[in-house]
């Protein structure tokens, strides 16, 4: 039975009450680059308007595979092994459809991003989860993701840099996965929209680029949080041209073809000035240095400190153990939305899911809020 998302819950519940601090959603509050604006105004202008090709504008899938060239390390034929698609939440479902049959397993790496768990059980397969220790800062090795394999074993998810955790994999931990995947015979699908936004000496690697994984992976990207493009739903996938013949034929089934305009918008976002992806990152990196240090005032509070994404994933079980009725009572009490983590799975269970996507002085009243509905807490609790 599908849950609802955790994240879509928290900001119904809110969504009619007053003086509320949002620390739940993952949304970056910066208005789209004026360049990519510009391109999009400049393509409805010019009637560009249709459909286009249904895996998206040639010209934006070879802006797409230079970059992963360059960037990724990743060389794909844009004729036929990318595909632009309607965010990157469209991809993870057309790959579980197109590669899980009914009772198929597919490994998610615990904490996940809902989607991945739920699109697993569309597809009639079941979700396996394999448990990440923030202890080991949530770090694979090959040894405990092969306990979780069986013979009805087909897929694993990854999101890299995580979502909720904020973590980036190491070489060491995506060549595990690889391991393991080339071993079993797996397909990995790398979900890598949040790549450009990582701090400190966090690097980022694409399995794609691992040796001999190229016909096992399917890398997927998108524009929404690195050029703050959340509500034009476009992003891209790319995979040896078997995995895409596949992923092809149901893209046109779900959704035909990308938004035009968006289509246009994400070339300019491209092929355009990089500054703005570097500017939103410094704030970015400003606003998680001033969230740490806020969460570092409240007692008994440990969190592995975020590398990558605008999310950090505290755990709150010290002072109370059901992350959902922390999460409730802080929305109700303190007047401060965040993401229960048990909605991510398992191993989120007792976290709450903080996003720093919001202004700077959202991150300091809403922590100031956390802090104090803490404190008076354990000061009621101690008077009884």
């Amino acid at each position: 039975m599908l849950k609802p998302s955790a994240i879509r819950r928290m900001l119904e519940l809110s969504a009619e009450m007053r003086d509320v601090i949002h620390l739940e959603q993952g949304e970056p509050d910066f208005v789209t680059p004026k360049h990519i604006l510009d391109a999009a105004d400049e393509a409805m202008r010019k009637g560009f308007t249709h459909y286009t090709e249904i895996d998206g504008m040639l010209t934006l899938r070879q802006a797409i595979a230079e970059k992963l060239e360059k960037e990724n390390g990743i060389a794909v034929d844009p004729r036929n092994e990318v595909t632009v698609t309607s965010g990157s939440q469209e991809a993870m479902f057309i790959t579980a459809l197109g590669f899980l049959n009914r009772g198929d397993e597919a490994l998610i790496l615990d904490p996940y991003y809902p989607a991945c768990f739920e699109d697993t059980l569309l597809a009639e397969a079941k979700p396996v989860n394999v448990p990440l220790n923030p202890s080991r800062e949530y770090e694979v090795n090959a040894e405990d993701l092969e306990k979780h394999v069986t013979r009805r074993t087909r897929l694993v998810w990854l999101c890299n840099p995580s979502n909720p955790t904020g973590h980036v994999f190491s070489r060491q931990s995506l060549e595990a996965i690889a391991e393991v995947a080339k071993k079993h015979d797996l397909i990995v699908f790398s979900d890598e929209i949040y790549e450009k936004i990582v701090y400190d000496s966090a690097k980022h690697f694409s399995i794609g680029s691992l040796p001999n994984m190229e016909e096992r992976t399917i890398t997927v990207n998108g524009f929404s949080k690195a050029y703050a493009m959340t509500g034009w739903r476009i992003g891209y996938m790319a995979a040896h041209k078997k995995l895409s013949a596949t992923l092809r034929k149901l893209h046109y089934y779900s959704a035909l073809c990308a938004n035009a305009i968006s289509q246009k918008a994400a070339l300019a976002a491209l092929t355009g000035s990089q500054k703005c992806v570097q500017d939103m990152v410094a704030e970015y990196a400003k606003r998680r240095k001033l969230m740490l240090n806020e969460l570092d005032k409240i007692d008994s509070l440990p969190y592995t400190t975020p590398k990558g994404a605008f999310y950090v994933f505290p755990d709150f079980s010290k002072h109370q153990s059901s992350d959902e009725e922390l999460a409730m009572r802080l929305l109700k009490e303190a007047k401060v939305v965040t993401a229960p983590g048990s909605g991510f799975g398992k191993a989120g269970q007792g976290h709450l899911r903080i996003s720093y996507s919001v202004s700077s002085k959202q991150v300091e009243e809403g922590i100031k809020r956390i802090r104090d509905f803490l404190t008076n807490k354990t000061e009621t609790s101690s008077e009884k």
